[in-house]
């Protein structure tokens, strides 16, 4: 396993174009989100924006993982000149109107289908905190209520404030829940893992898709778990130093910079791994029949 984080590494620093896509998307999505912050203010309005930010996922991310894909074969050929590989790289950008083209309404399902299942899981997470942790009472319901009217929370003071204003058995509480999203969530997110490799790799249909990777997902149990834990502990230890470096311009900037390097070499590794297990195998056994 360790062979595959290696060449994810070097696969991630031949194609850095990877980012390019990924920071203006992130970007784009900041600045109309913010606009539609204080533009919307109907339903109509509403739908429109959410119809938007639709088709902007679509397009994106129908482009960006097939240059993935792209990125991963690439790494296949031998290059004896830099300058051939370097020409091979950015050629991936004339990718895009492929990816588009070919995975454009998947990757719109796919955002469908996740919402529905945060639609479901919702219930269902809370039903099981309430049995497990169980729910404030009726006058830690009313302080609380009053410490999200105070004005020196929703201004400037923000979530430090609120903090600072909770008792030491509400911190443990709401501890205690974002403890139960975070492992539901990485849960979901490990059985969700090899979804976006399956749709660019075998099965364009998003629903179909989701039910063959889940398979996969189970049926390579231990390598999956490894690496999903591998990727989980890397960013989770990225996010706890971000968090930091927010104090200062210059650390925060740098650690902006080491995130979207994370990001592209997490779905690299991924791919990569798909590849070589789910793609090049099969071509292996069907060669040897």
């Amino acid at each position: 396993m360790k062979e595959l984080f290696k060449d994810a590494a070097k696969i991630t620093n031949y194609n850095l174009i990877l980012t390019i896509p990924l920071i203006i998307f992130v970007k784009v999505l900041d600045l109309y989100s913010m606009y539609s912050k204080y533009t919307v203010d109907s339903v109509p309005k509403f739908i429109l924006a959410s119809i938007t930010m639709l088709f902007m996922f679509g397009v994106f991310c129908a482009a960006w993982f097939y240059m993935v894909e792209r990125a991963v074969e690439l790494s296949k050929k031998v290059f004896v000149l830099d300058e051939d590989r370097a020409k091979a790289t950015l050629n991936l950008f004339k990718k895009i109107p492929e990816g588009i083209g070919k995975f454009f309404l998947s990757f719109v399902g796919v955002y469908l289908i996740f919402v529905v299942i945060q639609i479901i899981a919702s219930p269902v997470v809370y039903l099981i905190g309430k049995g497990i942790i169980g729910s404030l009472d009726e006058t830690s319901m009313l302080n609380l209520q009053k410490m999200t009217m105070d004005p020196a929370i929703s201004s400037n003071q923000g979530m430090a404030a609120f903090i600072d204003k909770l008792t030491p058995e509400q911190i443990i509480f709401f501890g205690k829940w974002s403890l139960l999203f975070m492992v539901v969530t990485s849960i979901i997110m490990y059985c969700l893992m090899l979804w976006i490799p399956e749709i660019i790799y075998k099965n364009a249909n998003p629903l179909k898709s989701l039910f063959t990777s889940l398979v996969k997902v189970f049926k390579d149990f231990f390598t999956s778990v490894r690496i999903f834990l591998s990727l989980w502990f890397m960013g989770f230890a990225l996010l706890f130093i971000n968090t930091f470096a927010i104090f200062n311009p210059v650390a925060y900037i740098i650690m902006s910079i080491v995130l979207f390097y994370f990001s592209v070499y997490l779905v690299v590794l991924i791919f990569l791994y798909y590849d070589r297990k789910f793609v090049e195998q099969s071509v292996n056994e069907n060669s040897k029949e």
